[in-house]
């Protein structure tokens, strides 16, 4: 019995641990680029929810529900000069480095 309910606490944070996530700060782009995988954007500091190896630039994942829409909000926003944030839970692998995604479908503003 203490054998499954350590293994099932164990479970459980590292699935809590694995998703956890958070708010990426309001930030204005300096610059995007694609590469492989999505639409990313660089920044002074978007901030490291994830703990990944970059924290200079952040992810549109291709393979995002809302990538059409999120794309172009983002770059408007890109051409317009204002800020951005959004939600990130996770990173993405590009050039040996990991990357904070942000998602198209939660907590995605634009902001003077």
């Amino acid at each position: 019995m203490k054998l499954k309910l350590t293994i099932a606490l164990l479970t459980s944070l590292f699935c809590f641990s694995a998703s956890a996530g958070g708010v990426l700060p309001s930030n204005k782009i300096k610059s995007v680029a694609f590469h492989t995988g999505g639409f990313f954007m660089y920044a002074d500091n978007w901030g490291n929810p994830n703990d990944c190896t970059q924290s200079g630039a952040i992810v549109l994942l291709s393979s995002d529900p809302n990538y059409d829409k999120a794309y172009s909000l983002l770059l408007a926003a890109y051409a317009a000069g204002k800020k951005v944030s959004g939600f990130s839970d996770g990173c993405a692998n590009h050039d040996g480095q990991t990357f904070n995604t942000i998602r198209g479908f939660k907590y995605l503003t634009v902001s003077d």
